[in-house]
């Protein structure tokens, strides 16, 4: 059942703009009734997933096998929902210092939870206010406001339809449309090249036997094994060519860029890397930034594209590792102690806390694993290290640990290998792969609920766990690496050092002087 446009549009009218509710609503409404989103969909978006100059978005797939993580695809986005959503971003968002943290797109504010994800219960209560605000009796469900594919396209124009239209009867109808859509998709950039891939395995034509035409920036980001990886390259190469051509990064515009002699090619990244400077980034994202563009261009040397690279552009000297210290263990066992572990949440949050603290796991490395991951016998866990691809790395835990998790696997019903070992318990998400945004939003609270004013974070455990291994050990930077997993000795060194703070105590000795 689809609700008819006229009803949609007093939806909308009924949401007051003027206040940071109203926009969030409107906002919402529009990517229910113009895209088809389905409200989990839209309770799903982080920011990074939005392109409001390129009115696009990144959503995940209505659907998936049983065990997968959620496959993202791109749709494209009418004028007044891109307009809505920028309306919205510029109310609410604030550069995050952690930028590889995934930010939810729509946050609830109330009071209890404010600054947290959007529910799809929430989306359903808002629809239904907007319902009740715009006078119609019956009851609407985000799953109504879902128009047929027909109807979405007979309302777009021909630069917002989806290329999933495409195939449709409708479409089939208007060659025109069809060709434009071709061409302006030759074009654009997809993050996920997986299908590609597939479809050239498949078509069984040799590699070797096939035209030698690379396109240079679908290349490199299929060189990158990492999907965040991939998404934040494509966004830092579009701000390049953005400010030093004025469009996005199109195979001709990145040729044009490549033709440059090398001279020219510095003076434009310098140019480039000064305007970061008066934006006020900070050093740590123009390093990103340029690092991007660096890439391309030594990715292009590799294919011939150009015989230059950027290497004299130097990057900006960025200080690491500022505050190594967390907290203290009786800080972690009072957080413990603070779970109510009779409840199921309680021995899935106590198993992930103890995972956190006894083996300083980052918490990637905790949502990625899957049930048949764990060996409660041997005591161990195969976690997919940082850097290391699809290799998996396997690692001692402690008895209390290995009790934890077998306590919280007790609790569910499907033990499949292939399942998530720590899955959502919210109606909505019930049995999917926990995110890394909710074991910042567990370990949040618990501090708070602890009453630990120190601002605390999965990585702050970590921190917290590595110090503490430092004092246990009287500094043994060997040992400890083997538990941090650190590739250089220098990185532990640091801890080492802000751990031992031999600064203050010569500063003690300087002021007792006096």
């Amino acid at each position: 059942m689809t609700l008819q446009s006229d009803l949609s549009e007093r939806l909308l009218r009924a949401c007051d703009r003027d206040t940071l509710a109203g926009q969030r609503d409107y906002a919402i409404l529009r990517l229910l009734i113009e895209n088809s989103l389905k409200r989990q969909q839209v309770a799903a978006i982080n920011i990074n997933d939005v392109d409001c100059e390129g009115r696009s978005l990144q959503v995940d797939k209505c659907y998936k096998r049983q065990g997968q993580s959620h496959q993202k695809e791109i749709i494209s986005l009418s004028l007044d929902t891109a307009a809505a959503l920028q309306d919205w971003l510029n109310l609410t968002h604030l550069p995050s210092e952690d930028e590889d943290t995934p930010t939810p797109l729509f946050i609830s504010l109330d009071r209890a939870k404010y600054g947290h994800r959007l529910t799809g219960t929430a989306i359903y209560s808002i629809v239904k206010r907007a319902a009740t605000n715009a006078g119609i009796n019956d009851a609407i469900a985000p799953e109504q406001l879902r128009f047929s594919q027909e109807k979405y396209a007979l309302n777009q124009d021909f630069e917002t339809l989806n290329k999933t239209i495409i195939g449709t009867s409708e479409t089939q109808s208007r060659p025109i449309a069809v060709s434009k859509l071709e061409a302006e998709n030759q074009n654009r950039t997809y993050l996920d090249t997986d299908e590609t891939q597939m479809s050239a395995v498949s078509s069984g034509i040799p590699y070797a036997l096939t035209g030698f035409n690379p396109d240079i920036l679908t290349s490199l980001l299929a060189d990158k094994r990492s999907l965040n990886t991939r998404r934040a390259y494509e966004k830092d190469l579009r701000y390049f060519f953005l400010a030093a051509y004025g469009q996005k990064p199109t195979e001709t515009v990145i040729a044009q860029f490549l033709q440059l002699n090398r001279f020219e090619a510095i003076a434009i990244a310098l140019r480039y890397k000064s305007d970061l400077i008066t934006q006020g980034l900070k050093e740590s994202t123009i390093n990103r930034r340029l690092s991007a563009l660096k890439s391309l261009v030594n990715f292009a040397a590799k294919l011939g594209k150009c015989n230059w690279n950027l290497n004299d552009v130097q990057t900006e000297i960025v200080q690491t590792y500022r505050d190594t210290t967390g907290i203290k263990p009786d800080g972690i066992r009072t957080m413990l102690l603070k779970i109510d572990r009779t409840t199921i949440k309680g021995k899935r949050d106590f198993a992930i806390l103890r995972l956190l603290w006894d083996n300083a796991l980052r918490r990637n490395e905790v949502v990625s694993a899957n049930i048949g991951d764990f060996d409660y016998e041997a005591r161990s866990l195969q976690i997919l290290g940082k850097g290391r691809g699809s290799q998996k790395s396997l690692i001692s835990l402690s008895m209390g640990t290995a009790n934890a998790i077998q306590d919280w696997l007790s609790q569910l019903k499907t033990k499949n290998s292939d399942r998530p070992l720590f899955q959502s318990l919210d109606p909505v998400n019930h049995g999917h792969r926990l995110t890394g945004t909710a074991i910042y939003q567990i370990v949040d609270q618990l501090a708070r609920d602890s009453g630990i004013t120190k601002k605390m974070s999965p990585h702050r455990i970590r921190h917290s766990a590595i110090t503490a291994a430092l004092d246990a050990t009287n500094g043994n930077v060997r040992k400890v690496q083997k538990l941090s997993r650190h590739k250089k000795l220098d990185t532990l060194m640091l801890y080492d050092d802000n751990r031992t703070n031999m600064q203050g105590e010569v500063s003690s000795l300087l002021g007792d002087l006096i």
